[in-house]
């Protein structure tokens, strides 16, 4: 068995969860490419650190994750920056800095097609890159999680995520996958010079970066303010693989139409998108699918009936009906695009599927999973391309020992 374990210390944090174990067996995996799933570092790894920062992405590198991921959104001021959320409130000092008190406010913009409303929040889009720089970010408060780490690191740019990313590149002689998730374009194009400032912003930013490559012409003359610093020289390394993420699913076709970077349709609220012809249209202008992960096992409709989704029976009945869950990997496939399902939560947490609340789920098998070996082992089963996971150490230990029964039973011939 060729297993390469690398032990490194966290660049002076005191966690020694820092070992990835690079597994290279050659076994034939239920992936569309045959290849073993790929592990998404959810927010870098936020299962040990606070999220979205500088220690949290190189964790993340550091336990060997294929994929590290930032949320993007957009200051008053015109600079991408890192968060999860919208606003500030949840995982950070914000509310504690006097100079911000008068940035609190209500907000409400269009998000999957619905008006959604935030009150008594700092939000991104009405704040400047100098007074988000002044906040510092915390650890959301689960007890298992070490809350030493809060107030040490900074809110994030865009460009500095990218800079990390090519030095762990550099640093740690592996290449690592980056595939940013443009949040609430609608809200973050309010009162732009043009109605795709914020997803041109992302793509200039990405292409100086050298992680995507421009397709279509884009308004470059409106971000002749975008000053982007020098590139740290790669001597040798090598970038890895890149994709766009977007909920909205104008804005994955428009990075779809304007990049030859792969587009991560991410959904769990529209019902269309889980009929055969729903993902007929999704094909068009999707190379990744990224469903939550409850549609691979309780389904869509019970799924969209716990969450008071409605639809018209009348039109998913045209559109083929609801994918059954045993199906879904299955017909995304047949469509030549990958899966990305998400996320895969520290063992610690509750996997959060409705089967464990009671709903019996729509397949014929009825699996609800026990415990992270059952959950990971049935996805792998699924053929699962990418996984969005959390506590990535966990999640590559599960991959290497699904690796080796798949080992086991190809050697076998079964």
């Amino acid at each position: 068995m060729r297993i390469l374990v690398i032990a490194t210390a966290a660049a002076g944090l005191a966690l020694n969860v820092s070992g990835f174990i690079d597994d290279t067996r050659i076994v034939r995996w239920n992936t569309l490419s045959g290849q073993k799933t790929q592990l998404v570092g959810h927010r870098g790894e936020k299962a040990f650190l606070p999220e979205h920062t500088r220690a949290s992405y190189w964790q993340a590198a550091l336990e060997g994750a294929d994929y590290i991921e930032p949320d993007l959104g957009l200051s008053k001021d015109g600079h991408l920056v890192v968060n999860h959320n919208e606003w500030l409130g949840d995982n950070t000092n914000v509310a504690s800095i006097p100079e911000l008190a008068h940035l609190r406010t209500n907000k409400t913009w269009i998000e999957d097609g619905k008006s959604k409303t935030v009150t008594n929040e700092w939000f991104i889009a009405d704040m400047t890159l100098e007074q988000i720089k002044m906040v510092r970010v915390n650890q959301a408060s689960f007890a298992f999680r070490p809350q030493h780490f809060n107030g040490m690191f900074d809110v994030l740019t865009f460009e500095e995520y990218l800079q990390i990313m090519r030095n762990v590149t550099i640093d740690l002689g592996r290449s690592f996958g980056v595939i940013p998730e443009l949040k609430s374009p609608k809200l973050y194009n309010t009162g732009r010079s043009y109605p795709r400032y914020y997803e041109d912003r992302a793509i200039l930013t990405m292409s100086h970066y050298g992680w995507a490559k421009i397709s279509k012409q884009i308004d470059a003359s409106q971000h002749t303010d975008l000053r982007l610093a020098p590139l740290r020289p790669l001597n040798g390394a090598c970038l890895g693989p890149s994709a766009w993420q977007s909920f909205d699913q104008d804005t994955a076709a428009y990075l779809s139409r304007h990049t030859f970077t792969p587009v991560v349709a991410l959904n769990q609220n529209f019902p269309w998108f889980f009929t055969p012809k729903g993902l007929d249209r999704v094909s068009k202008y999707a190379q990744i699918v990224s469903p939550w992960k409850d549609f691979f096992v309780t389904g869509a409709e019970a799924y969209f009936k716990a969450n008071n989704i409605t639809w018209d029976p009348k039109e998913i009945a045209q559109m083929g009906g609801f994918i059954k869950p045993e199906r879904l990997a299955k017909e995304i496939h047949r469509r030549g695009m990958t899966i990305s399902p998400y996320t895969f939560y520290d063992s610690h947490q509750s996997m959060s599927y409705l089967c464990q609340k009671g709903v019996k789920p729509d397949s014929k098998s009825g699996f609800c999973p026990k415990d992270k070996r059952d959950e990971f082992f049935y996805f792998f089963d699924q053929g699962m391309d990418f996984m969005f996971v959390e506590n990535i150490e966990e999640a590559n230990v599960l991959r290497i020992l699904y690796t080796s029964r798949l080992e086991r039973d190809q050697w076998e011939g079964i």
